[in-house]
Order: structure tokens, then sequence, then C-alpha cells
């Protein structure tokens, strides 16, 4: 499994948080059937680690559910560590390809900057249209 140090200097967006918020991760690898209700340790804009009964594979797409505010998200995994020696647990370090609160923090550190509003979540079955738009309409999205 990947290691999260390396050799290259960080560049980190926002202070890490602690924080035990129970998320739910689900693989999006047809090949690989997971999903497991876990905690996160460590929580920024830019993703979270968590704390999982297996390892999990750097590069692998996630789907995490039940975020605060009902939401969910596309990650990947970018590191696995064991916990501590003769653990059953490994830390995932799992990275959102957009920053943001998703974990609906508050008050954030200062370096959250733009960050640090929690997003507008919309259920799965409901279908954002017009943006722009100054009146935003939604719509049940389609079965």
């Amino acid at each position: 499994m990947a290691s999260c140090a390396s050799n290259q200097p960080q560049r980190r967006l926002g202070t890490r948080v602690r924080a035990q918020i129970p998320v739910r991760i689900t693989s999006l690898n047809p090949a690989d059937n997971f999903s497991q209700t876990c905690h996160t340790v460590m929580v920024n804009p830019q993703g979270c680690g968590i704390r999982c009964s297996r390892p999990l594979a750097e590069g692998l797409q996630l789907r995490i559910e039940d975020l605060p505010g009902r939401g969910s998200a596309l990650a990947r995994v970018v590191c696995t560590l064991p916990m501590n020696d003769g653990s059953k647990y490994w830390i995932v370090g799992i990275a959102l390809p957009s920053p943001g609160n998703l974990w609906c923090l508050a008050p954030v550190p200062p370096d959250w900057g733009t960050y640090a509003a929690p997003p507008k979540f919309f259920p799965m079955s409901v279908k954002h249209i017009g943006e722009d738009s100054a009146l935003t309409q939604v719509r049940a999205a389609k079965a």
C-alpha cells in the first residue's frame, strides 16, 4: 500500500482538523465490491483521513456518502497506512476533486479561506439546473 509520507514538500490547502464524522465509503470499481461505514480522523478542505477495517488501493475511486448536510461526494484514495503494530485498522487518506467544507464544520481555521462555508447539497434524486440564472430551478431527476 502507498505511504502517506513523501520526500516532496506538501502543499496543503487548509489546516487539518481532528473530527470524528461518520461517513459511508463505497468503491466505484465494480471489481472491488466494497462499502463500509467509517469515521474520519482528520479533515480539511482537500479531503480527510478515515479509519478503515482494510487497506484500500491508491487511486481507488470512491463515493463518500452520509456526509453532514446529507450530501455525497466523489473522492479517490491517495494513501493507506496501518494505524499501529497489531492494529486491525488502517488510516486511509482520501482526496476530494474540488476543495470544500463538506464536513460542515464551524468555525474553521482561518486558512480554509473561501472554502469555509458549508456546501449547498442537493438530494441525489434532485438535479440542479441553471446555475447562472437569477432563480435556481431544481427538478426531480429521471430514474
